[in-house]
């Protein structure tokens, strides 16, 4: 469901992730936020949750590395569609 989106976190101690599948959407989302290091190289995951169609979620993480990785998977996609908007806000 499209290309992983690398986001330079240098600059923060600290990110605030706020996910919301929109309404209209018919099929769960995967967001996997991956430790990604020189090169756009992912080292481990962060984190992974599910979005349920209309749900959303914030979560805040300690910045252990220089840039995450943001990649959405579909479930379910092939019969159905989902589509969702995934912000990073970087705190100090």
């Amino acid at each position: 469901m499209g290309h992983p989106c690398v986001v330079d976190t240098t600059k923060f101690n600290k990110i605030r992730v706020v996910a919301d599948e929109r309404v209209g959407s018919t099929c769960n989302i995967w967001v996997r936020l991956t430790i990604t290091e020189t090169g756009n190289e992912w080292v481990a995951f962060l984190d992974h949750f599910m979005l349920t169609p209309h749900s959303e979620l914030t979560k805040v993480y300690d910045l252990p590395c220089k840039a995450i990785t943001v990649a959405i998977d579909g479930v379910g996609v092939a019969t159905n569609s989902g589509t969702v908007d995934v912000l990073i806000y970087g705190q100090y």
